[in-house]
């Protein structure tokens, strides 16, 4: 029956291919959308409902630069004549159809159906926070749901629109994967995702996520991460001392005077 309804599916004019993306309450997606490349300057959209009844969440014109309309993020890379779609703060309620289209003027809209779910892991906490000394170390422990015992997982640096702008993931269970100061555990027994990050700096202090990645390299957020970085207790008694020694040269030179 699938493959029947996917050749059917495929036989409406405009559409590409229909793709599944399953989400976590409290979380959020990264999907992505790719399109013909003679298309790359037409205006790119993600909307909600039936093909034919589709409402926009947001459009764009943009070029290679993310663009935010409330809980939806677009992001057009003509390079690779892929865009991507991030949504936020997922609900259940967001379950449902959506479609990545591209604006075609006086022909249909090339198109691609989005079957997006989004159900409440109980296994999973939304958010943890952590904090740090600065040179010291920081471990981050996050379970994932047992759907995705054998997938790829992944800690991601947040900035800006981008829940992903920096990444680390790991392929292989129990043996530790590390990039730049950040190592990675996926026990797959266990279910459990451990990250490290050591000689963290007050730059580190940022929002984290931890997730799990499709074979069609889309995305989703299961744990938000917030860690905090401050000055270690050697560094504040030297800043006292430097404040303390400025105050009291300030006041020879006062009684000097």
């Amino acid at each position: 029956m699938k493959i029947i309804w996917t050749f059917t599916l495929l036989m409406i004019p405009g559409v590409l291919s229909s793709i599944s993306v399953t989400g976590y309450s409290g979380g959020g997606v990264r999907i992505r959308c790719r399109y013909d490349r003679k298309y790359t300057e037409n205006a790119k959209y993600f909307c909600r409902g039936q093909w034919s009844k589709c409402t926009d969440l947001i459009r764009t014109k943009t070029k290679n630069e993310w663009v935010d309309s409330g809980r939806f993020s677009l992001y057009d890379d003509t390079t690779a004549a892929v865009f991507t779609v991030t949504i936020r703060d997922l609900s259940e309620w967001d379950s449902g159809t959506y479609y990545c289209g591209t604006d075609i003027y006086a022909k249909i809209d090339s198109y691609t159906e989005v079957n997006l779910k989004v159900i409440t892991a109980d296994c999973c906490e939304k958010s943890i926070s952590l904090s740090a000394a600065a040179g010291g170390s920081v471990n981050i422990s996050c379970k994932y749901p047992q759907s995705h015992r054998t997938g790829v997982k992944f800690v991601c640096r947040r900035s800006g629109s981008d829940l992903c702008a920096e990444e680390t993931s790991v392929k292989e269970s129990r043996r530790w994967t590390a990039a730049g100061q950040i190592q990675l555990y996926d026990d797959r027994q266990q279910r459990l995702l451990t990250g490290s990050i050591s000689h963290v700096t007050r730059q580190h202090s940022a929002e984290y996520w931890c997730g799990v990645q499709s074979g069609e390299g889309h995305k989703s957020f299961i744990t938000r991460v917030l860690i905090s970085v401050t000055e270690t207790s050697s560094s504040l008694r030297s800043s006292v001392s430097s404040s303390s020694s400025s105050s009291s040269f300030q006041q020879r030179m006062c009684v000097r005077n």
